[in-house]
């Protein structure tokens, strides 16, 4: 999925790692899955938060988020610092992680709505 859908609403305000104009076919899990409910219309993107990033919110895993994202995310084996057994003191989740602990904080997603999306989205 090319992220050119959903960087002014994911990418751009949550993800750090995101770089204007590299590699734009490329997206995290989280994005797709947010993506996702969006196509579903089980999520407004005019309706998303644009900031709000809160580091006491991906402080310790969540395990909802690490079953129904992160496991397959295709950067969790290799270049997920977030999940390495020794992360650097300010590692961050990625942008989708982020929205999503940020969605499910605010009660606009529970965990059976992450339950009901594809592996593969």
């Amino acid at each position: 999925m090319c992220k050119k859908n959903f960087k002014e609403y994911i990418c751009r305000p949550f993800c750090k790692f995101f770089r204007e104009g590299e590699k734009e076919e490329m997206a995290c899990q989280g994005a797709q899955v947010i993506e996702q409910m969006v196509r579903r219309k089980r999520l407004d993107p005019a309706l998303l938060p644009r900031n709000g990033k809160k580091p006491s919110l991906w402080k310790n895993l969540d395990p909802v988020l690490v079953a129904h994202v992160c496991q397959n995310c295709p950067f969790q084996k290799k270049d997920c610092d977030y999940q390495s057994a020794c992360p650097p003191p300010d590692t961050e989740p990625c942008g989708g992680y982020i929205l999503l602990s940020l969605l499910k904080e605010k009660g606009f997603i529970s965990a059976r709505d992450l339950e009901g999306l594809p592996d593969d989205c």
